[in-house]
């Protein structure tokens, strides 16, 4: 746990903004007054470009592999929501392998590298964060081998980042929704970006939203072995 959240009038950018659960968490952080920065590879996306009739949505492209093109706008993000990904299902030729890992670890770990590096004033510890959506494949199977590899890789990054991170970096431990990733989820993305919302706002580090009990069981006892692992064998650079 960590402290209380406010998240009205923050300044939240949002990638896969433009895939359902992205959809879901503009229109849930808009309901709590934040200012919504929608980051999307699709440049035919389109979204409503005001929440509750007034507050508008600023609307970015980006490129995978050139994430740096926003780093001044960073600058002036409060919190930076990763939600991008891919899922190839049963895949498992060299180029699902290349492509999964690149979106859904390296893309997701430069990101943070970038929003880190605007941490640059004492006033942005206290009011910058970051949210990676690393899914509970971390710890159960998704039917998807290299979804899980993937996320299980950027799930140890965070982790292993989180001991040196001069602010919060939340993980989003969710379970299946239903989504054009996973047509079979059981739960609403809605009710997904409702709990993700309020856990946060509650001071939640570690977001778990599922159906599945084991999840609960199962990721703190992982997180807290990777962690303590990760303390013992590594250290900062001076």
């Amino acid at each position: 746990m960590g402290t209380a959240l406010s998240l009205k009038g923050k300044s939240i950018a949002i990638t896969g903004a433009s895939g359902t659960m992205g959809k879901a968490l503009v229109s849930e952080l808009g309901k709590r007054e934040a200012q919504i920065i929608a980051l999307t590879t699709s440049p035919d996306a389109s979204f409503d470009t005001e929440i509750n009739g007034n507050q508008k949505i600023e609307v970015l492209t980006w490129q995978l592999g050139n994430e740096s093109a926003l780093r001044d706008r960073l600058q002036t993000v409060d919190i930076l929501i990763l939600n991008h990904g891919i899922n190839v299902l049963g895949a498992r030729d060299s180029e699902a392998i290349y492509k999964s890992y690149e979106v859904n670890t390296f893309s997701v770990f430069r990101w943070i590298d970038l929003f880190l590096e605007s941490i640059n004033e004492s006033k942005h510890i206290a009011a910058k964060e970051v949210w990676v959506n690393t899914s509970e494949a971390e710890v159960n199977p998704a039917f998807s081998p290299l979804y899980e590899l993937s996320k299980r890789a950027i799930g140890d990054l965070v982790t292993l980042r989180r001991l040196d991170a001069p602010c919060p970096i939340r993980k989003l431990i969710l379970g299946p929704f239903k989504s054009n990733l996973n047509p079979y989820g059981v739960m609403s993305a809605s009710f997904v970006a409702w709990a993700i919302a309020t856990l946060a706002e509650l001071g939640f580090r570690d977001i778990i939203v599922t159906i599945n009990p084991i999840t609960f069981i199962a990721y703190p006892i992982k997180e807290f072995w990777r962690s303590l692992y990760f303390r013992m064998f590594s250290r900062c650079k001076p």
